[in-house]
Order: C-alpha cells, then structure tokens, then sequence
C-alpha cells in the first residue's frame, strides 16, 4: 500500500467514535482533530468512507487515504460524505460554530490541554500525565469531556468536586482543563491516587466511613461500584468517579449506604478500567 505523504500531514487524530459498516441502524462517526494547534470536530456520513474498516480509527491511513483534504480556515465543524454528482468523498460542509463547555469553574487554575505530557490511558476520557507547573513534574489524573453528550456528566463532576473540596473525601482538584489556550473548558485535572487498589468485602468499616462523610453534605455517589473506593496503603479509602453525584433526600442516601455492603461483594467486573486502543 503506497501511504501518501503529503496530504492532511499537518492533522493529528484525538479521539472518534467510528460507527460499524454492519450497523443495523448506521449513523455517522465522529471525530476529533488536532489541526495546527486548533480543535476541529468531523463527522463522516455513513458509506462515505472506503477501505478496510480497522483503518477508519487509524490515524495514519485515515488521514492520508481514507479521509479528504482538510479545507483551510478557523471552522471546527466539518461534515464528510460522497459528493451527490461526482461520488467523491468530500468535506460537504464546515462551519465555526461556539462549542459549549463547563460552566461551573469554580477553580482558580486553568491548564492548556496541550501543555500535558501524552501520558497514558486509564480509560476512555481518563488519562494519567505530567505537567510542568503541577505536582513536582509527578503523575496527575486528566478527565476529559470529547463529545457533547459528555458535558453533562462532566459538569456534575466538577460541581461535586467543589462540594467536596478540603474534606478528605476524593482526590485532590488541581485545575480545570480548557480546550487550548483560552479555550473552552472541557475537564479537569486531579491528583492521580498512585499505589492504591479497588475495594473489597474486607474494606467495608472504611468505604463505609468514606461514603458517609458524602453523605453528610447531603450527596448521593450515585455509583456505589467497588472500583470507584480506593484503598490506599493503611486502609484509607477515597472516592472517586464523581458523574452521577447529586444531593438527595435522606431516605435516597439511607439506601445506597444500604446497598454498599453488597456492591463491595459483587465478583463482577462491572466499573473496573476498560481496554482503551490507541
């Protein structure tokens, strides 16, 4: 396969959500883009890209063959399909468009996405990496909201993390992550809880004790699996996975406090980290 050199070589694929050609029901992809330093969101419709399917996740091929050229401009909106008359593949539309992102920055600290080191993938939107001005050059924790739908759970999270702040309860917030300089905000940044282990039936006196102390201000976990409890060396335990935390009524925090016992026992590998492809 003679892999062109010279088109989109300035492009640099982030992340996507690439629908199957067998879809029952096909839908577009979508794509994020590094572009010159700047952010750029492609869909592809369906059919309109060719080659083996494994390449449509695979930068290299999908940016020198599979994928148009990148039209010039500020856009960071753009849409692929086959041209109606002439069936080529195409850029059929882009457009700049605000992008919504977290509201609640209730952190003084904003960090540049792209000033973190690469790093490495705890799971899909959670990554470990460094950065110059944080945590002595050590590991720090980055989250991230990719797509639309993302922000909400994004946005629960960061609000729970201001309700939490300097009670011992989760991981420390370092900063939030805007989406390149002055860009949007579309994450945070927390210490990365190094040398811990997910909980078992044996930590339940401590889970028990860390769940409490939310629920003292009122808030519900809202995923109560034993891999959002993590046990540091001498039993301490911190939460963590803040997206479905809400404050509730005092019978809502009664029944996950009850069901905590038997979340602790589930053999299941239900919450645990999942495979990430690069």
């Amino acid at each position: 396969m003679n892999v062109s050199k010279s088109k989109n070589t300035n492009v640099q694929l982030l992340a996507c959500l690439v629908e199957p050609r067998d879809a029952i029901d096909p839908d577009d992809s979508h794509y994020r883009f590094l572009v010159d330093g700047k952010f750029k969101y492609v869909t592809t419709a369906p059919g309109a890209l060719g080659g083996e399917e494994v390449d449509w996740s695979f930068g290299p091929i999908l940016l020198s063959e599979l994928l148009p050229p990148f039209p010039p401009g500020n856009w960071n909106k753009g849409h692929v399909a086959k041209n109606p008359e002439t069936g080529e593949v195409a850029f059929v539309k882009v457009e700049t468009e605000p992008l919504a992102g977290v509201e609640n920055l209730w952190h003084p600290v904003k960090l540049n996405e792209l000033d973190f080191a690469q790093g490495n993938h705890v799971r899909q939107r959670v990554r470990t990496s460094t950065h110059p001005e944080l945590n002595d050059g050590k590991p720090v924790l980055i989250k991230t909201a990719v797509w639309p739908w993302e922000l909400a759970f994004m946005e629960v999270e960061t609000t729970a993390y201001g309700s939490i702040r300097g009670r011992g309860i989760g991981p420390k917030f370092l900063g939030h992550v805007t989406e390149g300089k002055d860009g949007r905000v579309v994450g945070f940044v927390a210490e990365w809880v190094q040398d811990a282990r997910a909980a078992g039936p044996g930590d339940f006196e401590g889970c028990r004790k860390a769940l409490g102390r939310l629920h003292e201000l009122g808030i519900k976990l809202g995923d109560i699996n034993k891999h959002n409890f993590l046990v540091r060396e001498g039993h301490d335990v911190v939460l963590i996975d803040f997206e479905f935390a809400k404050k509730c009524s005092p019978q809502e925090l009664e029944d996950e406090m009850n069901a905590l016992k038997g979340s602790l026992e589930d053999p299941s590998f239900r919450g645990g980290v999942e495979v990430v492809c690069e």
